[in-house]
């Protein structure tokens, strides 16, 4: 049994499934902020580990400990989403090497990986082809912040990586980054049609492929969930 709220069926597996989510996610920002610790030290010295706040051997416990978390809660949610978890921290482990060779493909990786939650709480839910919509959407706008990223750190990834900055050009990265932009606020404005909630998202979007900021970007993404969420029948 589960409660319902604006649309969504709350059960423990959909908890579960949240809190495997949640653990991936830990997993992700802890090994990126120990992969790119050097580059850190170029140009966010203030972050954990480049400071000395935290030490590497913490991060890597944290990273071990999330991703035992991330399989065991996706166990919980849906015996098939533990061996999806798996492929993920593979994946996510692997991505320093990606990006370091093929630039984009890793930018698309994340993309793809940080817009997987949605399919995660449709599976757990019993609808993962609402999962399947969801992720087509968020994803564009995930790979364009990630392009974004790659503009503000081409300092520090010049001579370790082959980011789209670094090997097509601020511009054309910059052309990318709108683009990616404007299938997003197509897709989102087909799926949610042109009501009056659905707009703070999209000016949200426009400014942060205007400024080309990756922190208007989270932005749009958090009030784009909250929209969905509550315009839920």
């Amino acid at each position: 049994m589960g409660a319902r709220g604006a649309g969504v069926t709350w059960s423990p597996s959909v908890l579960a499934a949240a809190l495997a989510a949640i653990c991936l996610a830990i997993v992700a920002n802890a090994f990126n902020d120990y992969d790119d610790r050097d580059i850190d030290a170029l140009i966010h010295p203030t972050r954990p580990l480049p400071s000395g706040a935290i030490t590497t051997a913490v991060a890597l416990r944290t990273v071990a400990i999330a991703a035992i978390g991330g399989v065991a809660f996706s166990a919980l949610a849906r015996p098939i989403l533990a061996v999806v978890s798996i492929g993920v921290i593979v994946v996510m482990l692997a991505y320093s090497q990606i990006k370091s060779r093929w630039g984009v493909l890793g930018n698309a990786t994340v993309a793809v990986l940080g817009s997987m939650p949605f399919l995660y709480g449709a599976w757990a839910a019993g609808k993962p082809e609402a999962g399947v919509i969801l992720l087509g959407i968020a994803a564009p706008m995930h790979f364009a912040r990630e392009i974004a990223k790659d503009i503000d750190d081409i300092d520090g990834d010049r001579g370790r990586r082959r980011t789209l900055p670094i090997v097509g050009g601020i511009q054309l990265a910059r052309v990318v980054e709108i683009v990616l932009t404007c299938v997003f606020l197509g897709a989102w404005i087909a799926f949610m049609g042109v009501r009056w909630f659905a707009w703070p998202a999209v000016v949200l979007a426009i400014a942060a492929a205007y400024w080309g900021m990756p922190t208007i970007y989270k932005a749009a993404m958090a009030v784009a969930m909250l929209t969905y969420y509550v315009s839920r029948p």
